[in-house]
């Protein structure tokens, strides 16, 4: 059986804005109850706006029961600024989505976002070594993501961004690290891809914009997601109306979720 929330019981945060669609409570606290561990840590959700994340990071280095949060939109990239040690990948990266609080009070940072999108691609059955992959996006989740595939080996990637020059940054910084693959930030008008990856906050309301054109999602094989809510947006309505396959944002926060807990410290 679960404990009770009592005096012993470690916090962890999700800490977003806006917050009212977010699934990690109900996931993570559904782990920990999996693993008889609710009671013993809880998850709780934090909306907190981008002028107020300065003083709630300082706040949480003085809550001793306070073991890690998850950081969402629009705070990934913010964050990094504010925490006093960070992991290779947030280094490379730039950006922050799970920090844990040591005994001493020092905040620490990782990158999670890239490890979960590819790992939900991998379990649906999709392939990301060899691919021709478009990536819409250039912050902090879109980085993670476009380092991830890199890593496990696609064979190019194509990178835009509504600020061409945020997409070009990225793209050096990808190039750098992996010089063997073809990084670009114009698709070629005769290419096909085989993954499109919207990794903006696009779809997440109802009259946004599509995060590619029309004839982008007619060369493309399999259209990918980041937005968790709603589940399916108007990219992968669009995409799966026109007969592509398509793939939603859940797997991504269900295939980090393990990662996140283990790194805040959930024995």
């Amino acid at each position: 059986m679960n404990s009770p929330i009592t005096g012993n019981t470690r916090i962890l945060a999700l800490i977003a804005d806006p917050i009212v669609q977010a699934r990690t409570p109900g996931m993570a606290n559904a782990l920990l109850e999996q693993r008889q561990l609710l009671g013993k840590f809880v998850l709780l959700p934090m909306h907190v706006s981008a002028q107020g994340i300065i003083p709630v990071v300082d706040a949480l280095r003085q809550i001793k029961n306070f073991s890690g949060a998850v950081v969402s939109m629009p705070h990934k990239s913010a964050i990094v600024e504010l925490i006093d040690e960070l992991t290779l990948e947030a280094r490379l990266v730039g950006a922050v989505n799970v920090i844990r609080r040591n005994a001493d009070g020092r905040l620490i940072g990782t990158i999670l976002d890239g490890e979960g999108f590819v790992t939900g691609l991998l379990s649906a059955g999709h392939r990301v070594s060899a691919a021709r992959c478009l990536l819409a996006g250039a912050g902090g989740a879109a980085s993670a993501i476009a380092f991830a595939l890199a890593k496990h080996g696609c064979a190019s990637l194509c990178i835009t961004n509504r600020t061409h020059a945020r997409a070009e940054a990225l793209a050096s910084r990808i190039q750098l690290a992996f010089p063997h693959i073809s990084i670009s930030t114009e698709p070629d008008p005769s290419q096909n891809f085989d993954i499109a990856i919207n990794a903006t906050p696009l779809g997440m309301q109802p009259n946004d914009e599509l995060p590619f054109s029309s004839a982008l999602i007619d060369r493309s094989t399999l259209l990918a997601e980041c937005v968790i809510a709603p589940e399916m947006t108007p990219l992968l309505e669009f995409a799966a109306s026109k007969g592509k396959l398509v793939h939603t944002g859940v797997p991504m926060l269900a295939g980090q979720m393990r990662l996140m807990l283990d790194f805040m410290g959930v024995e």
